[in-house]
């Protein structure tokens, strides 16, 4: 320790405030490289959270034992990559995130006992209306909801009861829009779940002010028969697409569609008679018969005329007999009435536009050359289109399906513009810094532990020749001569080169590693053994190795 002070001391102020200064900055660099090494990247848990929200997700995390990194503004919590997937089912084990009121969970942790009948009655309120927000957030588009019930109880010797109301206010989300339709949707959700609650007396707002539905606001027939023809355009847009892109690949073919439906209710009747379904409907037969006797030449008189009971006189003349039979027959005729009421919203005709990608092939200088599609394979696709779209031509329905190139956008309005070389290096440079440093310590080690290990084995498992005094005389140098000796640690095997005019006496030389002198004598007699018998030498040197 004294000689380490002495030379300290010899090296100057100087030089030892230098000194003092690399090392300072080399233990900084070191300290700061491996804490920097060892920081984990962190990755976004959960975004766009409420205040709230975020304390709960982070106590309950680090109580969990997570590490956790928070955003600026407090919206977006981060945990270590590796710990996403634990973290999520810690989570999704403590209930969280939740946003808006809470729901049924309000009951879980109240037992009831010395509670009101006031206090059940708010929980189970607020239960409902965290519950409706939670299901009306699932739908397409809504970010956050927040539900108000009004649910009146009917006063003390009170006729009639006061009818509930309910108002909801949602917020899209970014880019989206709260239709009308949606909205009808989420009246119609919140009717079905409260009691008595009629879906005139529900009012839905959006996050701006705006009110999509009143009440008493009901669904008009003209909302009714747009969304009808929405619904139809999407739906045969959709089959057209999957059917293009078997054929023409995803993102080659663009399909419009239109549909015109009646907005006018008819009743149409009509009435068809058919001669050949004749039934009989009555039959009247009717007989008659008669017969009289014409007058002969006799005299006009009295008697003539007299019956002959009656003392008249008879007749002579000629006797005529009558028989009449006449038979009428009634028929029905069969007759179809029919009678044909169309409502709004019926189709009354469709328009398909299809527009399809060409073909693109190398020419001989290898660039890409348009080649449009044939007629037969056009012919072949709008058939397709008709199927999928029901094509009536008695009802005025039109396809046209066309190829033509599609307008390159990088053509149009260049390269879309990505990160440059300088920023990706510079969002890079954590990850640098980690690798060089990591390499680095390697180096460090490989050149400060484990080089001299390798070396040292190296030289006890093929020592180097001794230098005994047949070999200095062979050299020309005298033997007395103070020269580099050799002094083997015989129960150590190593050997060690020293000077023997500097440390030890005359007879004898004196070695760290060795306890007390090492006779000069005995160092030289083997030596030449060594020299005479290296084999031998070698294999017990060894012996010891493995000894050891």
């Amino acid at each position: 320790m004294q000689a380490l002070l002495d030379n300290l001391n010899a090296l100057g102020r100087r030089r030892l405030i230098f000194l003092g200064g690399v090392g300072f900055a080399l233990v900084m660099a070191v300290l700061l490289g491996v804490s920097y090494t060892l920081t984990p990247t962190y990755a976004p848990l959960y975004s766009e959270l409420s205040p709230a929200s975020a304390s709960r997700v982070v106590s309950s995390l680090e109580q969990a034992g997570f590490r956790v990194s928070v955003s600026r503004d407090g919206s977006v919590v981060s945990v270590p990559q590796e710990d996403i997937a634990r973290a999520r089912m810690a989570l999704a084990d403590a209930g969280l995130p939740t946003e808006g009121s809470p729901g049924w969970e309000l009951f879980d942790t109240n037992t009831g006992l010395g509670m009101n009948t006031f206090l059940q009655r708010v929980n189970r309120l607020r239960a409902l209306e965290g519950e409706l927000a939670r299901s009306i957030q699932t739908i397409d588009g809504i970010e956050a909801a927040r539900v108000h019930l009004v649910l009146p109880e009917r006063e003390a010797f009170s006729r009639t009861r006061p009818e509930p109301s309910a108002s909801v206010i949602i917020r899209s989300r970014l880019g989206d829009s709260v239709s009308r339709r949606q909205a009808i949707a989420i009246r119609a959700l919140v009717a079905s779940a409260v009691p008595d609650l009629a879906p005139g007396r529900i009012t839905v707002l959006s996050a701006t002010g705006e009110t999509i539905l009143a009440e008493d606001d009901q669904e008009t027939p003209a909302s009714m028969l747009q969304s009808r023809k929405v619904a139809l355009e999407e739906r045969m847009s959709e089959n057209i697409m999957s059917i293009l892109s078997a054929r023409v690949g995803t993102g080659n073919a663009r399909v419009q569609v239109n549909v015109d439906l009646t907005s006018t209710r008819s009743i149409t009747r009509s009435e068809t008679f058919d001669p050949e379904q004749q039934v009989v409907r009555s039959t009247e037969t009717r007989e008659e018969s008669g017969r009289d006797q014409r007058p002969g030449s006799q005299e006009v008189g009295v008697g003539s005329n007299l019956p002959d009971d009656f003392g008249g006189t008879a007749a002579t003349g000629e006797l005529n007999e009558t028989q009449r039979t006449d038979e009428i027959v009634n028929y029905e005729i069969g007759s179809t009435l029919t009678e044909m009421v169309s409502e709004p919203g019926a189709i009354e005709r469709i328009s398909v536009a299809v527009l399809v990608d060409g073909i693109y092939t190398e020419d001989a200088a290898g660039e890409l050359v348009f080649v449009p599609r044939d007629e037969a394979e056009l012919n072949r696709l709008e058939e397709l289109v008709r199927a999928a779209v029901g094509f009536n031509a008695q009802r005025g329905d039109t396809v046209s399906v066309e190829s033509l190139q599609f307008v390159d956008i990088v053509q149009t309005v260049g390269d879309p513009v990505g990160s440059s070389f300088s920023s990706i290096l510079m969002q890079s440079v954590p990850t640098i810094l980690r690798g060089v440093f990591a390499l680095a310590i390697v180096a460090a080690v490989l050149s400060l532990g484990l080089r001299p290990a390798l070396k040292i084995l190296a030289t006890r498992l093929d020592p180097p020749p001794a230098s005994g005094p047949a070999q200095l005389e062979a050299d020309g140098v005298p033997p007395n001569r103070p020269q580099i000796a050799s002094a083997e640690n015989v129960m150590g095997g190593a050997t060690v080169l020293m000077p023997s005019g500097e440390i030890g006496s005359s007879d004898t030389i004196r070695v760290s590693s060795v306890v007390g002198d090492i006779s000069r004598q005995s160092v030289r007699q083997a030596s030449a053994l060594v020299i005479q018998q290296p084999d031998e030498t070698l294999r017990t040197v060894k012996g010891w190795l493995v000894a050891k």
